[in-house]
């Protein structure tokens, strides 16, 4: 996989951080000055920028299962049961083993 991923307002940032140590482009919604928008406006600024998702948000799954929104992959964990280098090593496996095309919907 070598396309970017996003992290919403919510994700850690020493998981953010510790991916990008691992070696993956990693956006931020603080990068990019984008603290309090609209997950509309967050999905479609991904789909825009072909990012890969990542979030603790479950409110992004329903705007896209309810009312099929666009994405361009989503990757949720939840936050209740998420250790920073659990998430951080799940994730950068999955990112290794998904090619570039996927645009599913993958829980940690």
């Amino acid at each position: 996989m070598t396309r970017p991923l996003y992290c919403d307002e919510g994700i850690w940032i020493p998981v953010a951080e510790g991916l990008k140590r691992r070696g993956w482009e990693i956006h931020t919604v603080r990068d990019h000055e984008r603290l309090g928008a609209p997950d509309r406006e967050h999905l479609q600024f991904v789909v825009e920028n072909d990012w890969l998702l990542f979030t603790f948000d479950d409110d992004f799954l329903s705007l896209v299962k309810s009312e099929s929104l666009d994405h361009a992959g989503i990757i949720f964990a939840d936050q209740s049961k998420a250790r920073v280098g659990d998430l951080v090593k799940s994730l950068d496996a999955f990112l290794e083993a998904v090619d570039d095309e996927w645009r599913g919907i993958h829980y940690l």
